[in-house]
């Protein structure tokens, strides 16, 4: 008897063109393909979503579409990513929790995938995170702060790492070559494209310095705020900005790489998988969750750095930390996820 084709559909920060979330669905849509799986994601742009992962895609906000897929799939994925927190929104925390208790009140699997968890603000707003991922089949967590957080609700999870650890990458030869990747955050602070454009000037004035977009509506801004920053300082540097093509690209021009000093998580990963020696600039607990398990010196993006010490350490180091380079053989553990997929 031949198994009926599980239908999956996939919410989470879909169509936005940010190269962490494309990464994770890209990983997460090959391993359904070969599970043999039809695959549906709710998206802010269908057609490029459909375009660049040969996938169906319907409108992230339109109910109508929202009602029919979920009455039409066998499992809800949620994730990846930091969709379970309102640092930056409270209004999509209750979206992708709404998916959630409205997909298992019309009885289907719940899959929380390859997730951090927080930070949740507000009473209610805890209540609703805890109700959506208490009433989840499955809840798979990439970092262990986020295990220890739904440890302490009473909540049951899975480890997994993050599954951007399972994106293939180019073979790394670094060059002359320095990244920069940079945010907009409302909280950034209000010389940090100048603190940052002198020490790379002291440090790496005889390098090419390349500034990364990840997301480019968010992004590209800050990359040309810093170039403007880098040049009032040194008219002399070699800079060229980068905006996200999509994560091919992106990971191409990260191999070439020597040094990197980035803000978003999935900089960051990219460069410790690639061998890049890394400094990140932290905005967020996941950036300063990653530095902790890693034992990264990072700087906060909210306050005046110094980044001397940290600088000098990085460019005169010889031995690479083997917590590092024990973590470029991790791998997503997809076990978890295929318990409930293969029912």
């Amino acid at each position: 008897m031949v198994n009926k084709k599980k239908k999956v559909l996939i919410s989470g920060y879909i169509g936005f063109q940010n190269f962490g979330d494309d990464v994770l669905l890209a990983v997460l849509t090959k391993h359904l393909k070969e599970k043999n799986c039809e695959i549906t994601a709710f998206s802010s742009n269908p057609q490029d979503t459909m375009e660049n992962f040969s996938i169906k895609a319907v409108p992230y906000k339109n109910i109508f579409a929202i009602l029919k897929e979920i009455l039409n799939t066998d499992i809800l994925i949620s994730g990846g990513g930091n969709l379970i927190q309102n640092e930056t929104s409270t209004l999509s925390l209750l979206y992708y929790c709404f998916i959630i208790i409205l997909s298992k009140l019309l009885f289907k699997k719940v899959i929380v995938f390859s997730q951090g968890i927080g930070p949740i603000y507000g009473k209610f707003q805890n209540f609703i995170a805890k109700l959506a991922l208490r009433c989840s089949d499955m809840i798979t967590v990439r970092d262990i702060y986020s295990q220890r957080i739904l440890s302490k609700w009473g909540i049951n999870s899975k480890f997994t790492y993050d599954a951007c650890w399972n994106f293939e990458t180019p073979e790394y030869k670094p060059k002359n070559i320095v990244g920069l990747q940079v945010r907009n955050y409302q909280y950034l602070h209000k010389d940090f494209y100048k603190f940052l454009a002198k020490y790379v000037d002291m440090f790496f004035s005889d390098f090419e310095i390349n500034i990364f977009s990840f997301q480019n509506a968010n992004d590209t801004k800050a990359c040309y705020e810093l170039e403007r920053a880098l040049k009032q300082r040194n008219m002399n540097l070699k800079t060229k900005v980068i905006l996200y093509k999509n994560p091919n690209q992106i990971a191409e021009e990260f191999s070439k790489l020597k040094y990197l000093i980035a803000m978003r998580l999935h900089a960051n990963i990219l460069g410790l998988k690639l061998g890049v020696k890394i400094v990140p600039a932290s905005y967020s607990v996941k950036v300063r969750n990653l530095a902790y398990e890693f034992d990264l010196k990072y700087f906060e993006a909210s306050e005046e750095p110094n980044l001397h010490p940290i600088l000098t350490d990085l460019t005169i180091e010889e031995q690479e930390n083997p917590k590092i380079k024990n973590a470029r053989s991790r791998k997503f553990e997809w076990s978890y996820i295929d318990s409930i997929i293969d029912k």
